[in-house]
């Protein structure tokens, strides 16, 4: 059962009394909790947010989608709304101000700054770099400390920067010198198990993974996966630290990236919103552009069908096997395309190697084509009766060989392709490698198609 279900009568009548409503809270995780403000309406949740501590309204409010933050704070008085701005973490902060109109930022960071300038400078640096980038990922908040600083002085600024929640995570230390410079980082486990009278330049480690702040969002995702890592920096061209990007965010961002590549292959636009939030109109359109574009591309197959069908009509049975050739073009294509795709997604491929590829490729499309074209060409032997089976046989079974290479070639190089131009490969989806494939699949079917009858009939 949902906690909305169980205490939503119950916050309401406990709006008037922050003390109770913490009481409430601290039972329950603050992620049940946004999904408990889910399920109510806007104006209940503003009054919850404004009548909670402004810190546990924050937290509250970080775990709520980033255009609802937008509709709930609107409702609050400004004073409360800057409040709860203030508390939440940078790079949340940020993810809200990404939702508002250009003019609605100035306006609302001029508040801000009225109430903490440290915020809405750290905001409005934040809001310079690309939303999907490590830039508009990373968070200033983290522990930094000066090289010559004792072991033991470490540990009691970690414990100070805990307690005023001045750092997003304190299992890093990074060591920072020479106009904040990045020199290394110390574990929390290292801290802690060294002697404590070493200075932090003794102990760190000085080789960094680290990110620019132009990197793309899935580079950081790709980095922290191969190295293992719960929180990356990100530094800047003379390798002073910016900020760091933590394994909170970048989870979101694997999740976002997967959802939006499982769309594109499904030939979708990409959603903004969740399915349950999109609207009719958008869904309409988001599906339909595709679809459009695709039913344009099908009806090159009736142009293709409709110059032969002199050749149809002089061997019905060639009509029979259309759908059979087409299908297997199209499901050896969307196999190569899918996993060069994903190959590329996790590093194993880029467009580079499309010489490799190309022969991969080329090999096994040439022995999956044998395969579905040995099983064809008996099926088609044993249609023939207005025409030669053994012409019927190699129409079909040669077209077969011929069109699963061809789409197993197109299906792999097309997203190193589009990759190469700047462009999301997921973009060469299933539909669209399809409806690529039938097309290609019926020119060659009617090519061998001829060539096979003029030469055995």
């Amino acid at each position: 059962m949902r906690l909305a279900t169980l205490l939503g009568p119950d916050l309401k009548v406990l709006e008037g009394d922050p003390e109770a409503l913490r009481e409430v809270f601290e039972d329950f995780h603050p992620e049940d909790v946004a999904e408990l403000l889910e399920d109510l309406g806007n104006e209940d949740v503003a009054r919850i947010l404004a009548a909670l501590p402004s810190e546990v309204g924050a937290d509250l409010l970080e775990r709520i989608p980033s255009e609802r933050q937008v509709e709930v704070l609107e409702i609050l008085e400004t004073e409360d709304a800057v409040d709860l701005l203030t508390e939440m973490d940078p790079d949340d902060r940020v993810d809200f101000f990404t939702e508002l109109e250009a003019d609605e930022q100035k306006a609302l960071l001029d508040e801000l700054a009225r109430t903490d300038q440290e915020a809405a400078t750290e905001t409005q640096e934040l809001l310079g770099w690309d939303p999907e980038s490590a830039g508009g990922l990373m968070t200033p908040e983290y522990a930094a400390l000066p090289p010559e600083m004792k072991a033991w002085e470490a540990i009691e600024a970690l414990r100070e920067l805990a307690r005023q929640g001045e750092a997003e995570t304190i299992y890093q230390v990074y060591v920072v010198g020479y106009g904040d410079k990045l020199l290394g980082v110390v574990s929390l486990r290292d801290l802690l198990l060294t002697d404590q009278g070493h200075e932090l330049a003794d102990i760190m480690t000085e080789k960094v993974v680290t990110v620019a702040p132009t990197d793309d969002q899935e580079e950081v995702a790709r980095l922290c996966a191969r190295y293992d890592l719960n929180v990356v920096p990100v530094v800047d061209e003379q390798h002073v630290l910016l900020g760091v990007v933590t394994i909170d965010d970048v989870v979101d961002v694997v999740i976002d990236e997967a959802t939006e590549d499982a769309q594109l292959q499904g030939g979708v636009v990409p959603l903004e919103d969740g399915y349950f939030a999109t609207g009719l109109l958008e869904f309409v359109w988001k599906r339909g552009a595709w679809l459009i574009v695709l039913f344009l591309g099908q009806l090159l197959t009736a142009t293709v069908m409709e110059r032969n069908q002199s050749v149809l009509q002089g061997t019905l049975e060639l009509a029979l096997f259309i759908p059979l050739i087409i299908s297997s073009g199209g499901n050896a294509g969307s196999q190569s395309s899918t996993l060069i795709i994903r190959a590329m997604a996790v590093g194993d491929a880029q467009p580079k190697d499309w010489h490799r590829v190309l022969v991969r490729e080329l090999a096994i499309g040439l022995a999956l084509g044998l395969i579905l074209g040995g099983m064809g060409f008996g099926r088609a032997y044993m249609a023939g009766e207005t025409v030669d089976p053994l012409a019927l046989g190699i129409a079909v079974g040669g077209s077969i060989v011929a069109i699963v290479t061809l789409s197993t070639i197109i299906g792999s190089l097309l997203p190193m392709l589009i990759q190469r131009l700047g462009l999301d490969p997921a973009v060469s989806s299933t539909p669209f490698i399809a409806s690529v494939v039938d097309v290609l699949g019926l020119l060659v079917y009617f090519s061998v198609a001829v060539f096979a009858l003029q030469t055995f009939f």
